[in-house]
């Protein structure tokens, strides 16, 4: 288990296994507690991260189940390992009942071990083979093959109302790295250290499984050109 003092952030975005400083911050204004100063993000940090992505993609994106199901426990472990420093800067920056952040870190954790079980299964794969049928009339059928593959690198912004579960390792980014997706964050401003937090766990999650370090990225705050940097970057897929 990880120490159990007060979590300090600071205030650097993860971008492919570094921690990197902006030329700008902002502070933080959480319901209680001490406010921190954060990094700004920017278009260029997003591509830097996107490109990052896109690399790890031919890797990750072809790594086996089993991989991949390695890391999302890896992810969950780690946040549990962390689990009294999220809940406290949690309800520190958003004003939730510690109750409520214990809750929403449980669904958390439970959905990454939940998408590390069901790709591990392999029934999502939805394999279907429908052979040629070279006399059909009035044309002949080609051999068809549907198989289920990643597309690249997925973005995913951070939910204001929730900061853990459809946030930096949500749902979202569950789903994206259990098919083979490198994820690139956006994080929302209105918790900022439980991002970077959990960050810290993904990242000690990459370095622990050996997965490529571009596979995921947090960039926090930033302005709208931020956000439409993001989404609009060629190397985006989702």
């Amino acid at each position: 288990m990880l120490d159990k003092s007060t979590f300090t952030p600071h205030g650097r975005h993860l971008i492919a296994g570094e921690w990197v400083s902006g030329e700008t911050t902002f502070t933080s204004e959480p319901a209680h507690g001490p406010a921190h100063d954060y990094s700004v993000g920017t278009p260029a940090l997003v591509d830097r991260a996107c490109e990052a992505a896109e690399e790890a993609f031919w890797s990750y994106g072809y790594a086996s189940r089993e991989t991949r199901a390695a890391f999302l426990n890896a992810i969950a472990d780690e946040i549990e390992a962390r689990a009294e420093q999220i809940t406290e800067i949690g309800t520190q920056e958003t004003g939730l009942p510690e109750a409520r952040l214990q809750g929403e870190r449980g669904r958390t954790t439970g959905q990454l071990r939940l998408f590390a079980s069901h790709i591990l299964d392999g029934a999502y794969l939805d394999r279907r083979h429908d052979e040629a049928l070279p006399d059909r009339q009035p044309l002949p059928r080609p051999d068809l093959k549907m198989v289920q593959r990643p597309i690249g690198p997925v973005a995913v912004f951070g939910a204001s109302n929730f900061p853990l579960a459809f946030s930096t390792a949500g749902g979202d980014t569950a789903s994206a790295l259990a098919a083979g997706c490198p994820v690139v964050v956006k994080g929302h401003s209105a918790h900022p250290g439980t991002g970077e937090i959990v960050a810290e766990a993904i990242h000690a999650a990459i370095t622990k499984t050996g997965v490529h370090p571009g596979t995921f990225s947090l960039i926090q705050g930033g302005k709208r050109d931020v956000g439409q940097a993001l989404v609009q970057h060629p190397l985006i897929r989702a």
